[in-house]
């Protein structure tokens, strides 16, 4: 057991627990349980018994009053220490103890790793009021003391576990009404797992190990943070001073002044990450004791790679439930941004480096190519899961204990995980109504029976300009008065624009420029109204723009999910058609 303690990097535990008895220098051995003292003292009780712990410590055993402790205290619940062979230093609820035996570690060796196991429970209760000042005093002081004294924390308690710590803000809530900061509270959310005393130590016990250390991998980032910062501000001055640095991306590479100095922050994030985390700082007191940890705790689940699969997608599904980041409308437009018109979404899947307009005001092709899209979120429902784990292969056990606990945090009644987990379990047997308000936020697919739509740049461009309560407006006025686009989009729209009036004609009346906006709609129906200019009764009206009633950019897919459609695409039609093709 000790050599399982030393993978997770632990060389000393030290309980805290007002049920331990103190040992005090001037306590007769007499004082204690006579077989405790005659094994300790090779069996001389007789001959020894008179003399205090001091004495005896001083003229026999230097290290007696560690094993007198340990011997004692080291029963019932903590009796699964006894033949780990790691110190194990049992405190009373004294805080100028806890404070003095802690102040006393020996921080420098980062590698070691001290285990502090506190009690939840540090004073009785008085008239059946909770008194917490003792506990909430010795978590403010090991916060103070995490990184310094390379602490580790667990919640050693046979209370169950409060159904607050069941969710990351209903934790914080809890340790905020023990009276801790916002920011200690927030720090401390990660280290606060609750550990039921046992006989014999539990799996789940070195898995909250493993949790502390995570916490304090996690806390170095707000340094890395504060750091970046600084450095972006340092490399940003730098710019200023040669404001032409920025001139480059913003012409060539479609690149706003936001987009810059946001890649700029990440380049200088991964060199204070890098720094931070390298083979002489802080690798062998924050990630070396996580990886030796998570190479211990896989070992039992390593076999169930399909359902430790099934487990992720299904929490990220849960979780992750915007799948489209929200882009500044004066942003050009971009491989991976989501159109919706009207109710239907679609997906552009033109390569950024044919859509980037540069210097000379133009790009490399004149139609978008969209697909349609659907998303694929869905209620989560016993039918659902069911299928789902079935899904898997008869071969798997999807009644395994980690798809119960699993499905039990995101609460499903244990009457419904036993349907769920039952191969047998009848489909009419299964229910089809939510399960509470879960649902699963899966990606976006293209439809089976998709095409490849081209549609002229010019009326997603449109998509940049400043927005009404009518529309959005494209017109030479509108795109002149757009003052955040780039300003090599300003020049491209103002010409396609021009180019636009005069292939429809500025003469034509409404009824020729609704059967043009027939023909140019007819595969993704867009509304579009034309504009005609007031006029007096001698002047005949012109088309002077039009009004876009139906069509928003709602967001951007990651990449990476944008790249797994565009894939499929490709794979289903071999190519991508022309995009030069005019549709007018």
């Amino acid at each position: 057991m000790s050599d399982k303690f030393k993978d997770y990097g632990v060389s000393t535990i030290i309980a805290i627990d007002d049920s331990f008895r103190e040992i005090k220098d001037d306590d007769l051995l007499s004082d204690f349980d006579k077989e405790t003292i005659d094994r300790l003292t090779n069996y001389f009780y007789d001959t020894f018994s008179e003399y205090t712990v001091k004495e005896y410590s001083e003229e026999i055993d230097s290290d007696f009053k560690y094993k007198l402790s340990r011997k004692i205290n080291t029963q019932d619940k903590y009796s699964c220490f006894k033949s780990t062979g790691i110190p194990f230093k049992a405190i009373v609820a004294d805080f100028e103890l806890i404070k003095g035996t802690i102040e006393d570690i020996d921080g420098t060796d980062k590698s070691r790793k001290h285990l502090i196991l506190l009690d939840r429970t540090l004073q009785e209760d008085a008239g059946g009021a909770i008194i917490d000042n003792l506990f909430i005093d010795v978590l403010k002081f090991i916060h103070s003391k995490l990184r310094e004294k390379n602490l580790l924390l667990l919640i050693y308690t046979d209370s169950t576990t409060p159904d607050k710590l069941k969710s990351f803000e209903g934790a914080k809530e809890y340790l905020r009404s023990l009276g801790l900061d916002e920011s200690v509270a927030e720090q401390l959310v990660l280290h606060f797992n609750y550990v039921q005393k046992t006989k014999e130590l539990t799996e789940d016990f070195f898995d909250n190990i493993l949790k502390s250390q995570k916490a304090n991998y996690i806390s170095e980032y707000k340094n890395i943070f504060e750091e970046s910062y600084s450095k972006l501000t340092e490399r940003l001055w730098q710019l200023n001073q040669n404001q032409v640095l920025f001139y480059y991306d913003y012409i060539n590479e479609g690149q706003h002044v936001d987009n810059i100095i946001y890649e700029t922050f990440l380049t200088k994030f991964k060199q204070v990450y890098s720094d931070t985390f390298n083979a002489d700082n802080n690798h062998k007191e924050l990630i070396n004791p996580m990886r030796r940890s998570m190479q211990k705790s896989v070992q039992s689940v390593q076999e169930k790679s399909k359902i430790l699969r099934f487990l992720k997608e299904f929490d990220l599904g849960l979780t992750f439930n915007d799948r489209l980041r929200k882009i500044p409308a004066s942003t050009d437009i971009s491989f991976g941004d989501v159109i919706k018109i009207g109710t239907k979404k679609y997906l552009i899947v033109s390569q950024d480096c044919d859509m980037t307009i540069r210097v000379d005001n133009n790009r490399k092709l004149s139609n978008f190519q969209l697909v349609e899209i659907e998303d694929m979120s869905e209620e989560v429902t016993e039918k659902l899961l069911s299928a789902k784990l079935k899904k898997l292969g008869s071969d798997v056990n999807i009644d395994d204990p980690i798809v119960k606990e699993a499905l039990e945090r995101y609460g499903l009644s244990q009457d419904s995980i036993d349907r769920v987990v039952n191969r047998q379990t009848s489909k009419s047997s299964l229910e089809s109504n939510q399960i509470g308000n879960l649902i699963l936020h899966n990606d976006f697919k293209v439809k089976a029976d998709f095409k490849i739509h081209l549609l002229e740049c010019i009326w997603l461009d449109a998509l940049l300009l400043k927005a009404s309560d009518h529309g959005i407006i494209l017109s030479e006025e509108n795109i002149l008065n757009s003052h955040e686009i780039r300003y090599a989009t300003r020049n491209y729209l103002n010409d396609k624009f021009k180019t636009l009036i005069d292939i429809i004609g500025e003469n034509s009346s409404q009824e020729v420029v609704d059967r043009i906006f027939k023909y140019i709609f007819n595969d993704i129906a867009i509304e579009c109204e034309p504009i005609f200019s007031d006029t007096q009764e001698t002047e005949e009206s012109k088309l002077t723009g039009f009004i876009l009633k139906n069509i928003e950019r709602i967001g951007r897919l990651d990449r990476l999910d944008a790249m797994k459609i565009f894939k499929s695409i490709v794979e289903h039609e071999g190519r991508i058609p022309d995009i030069h093709t005019l549709l007018i």
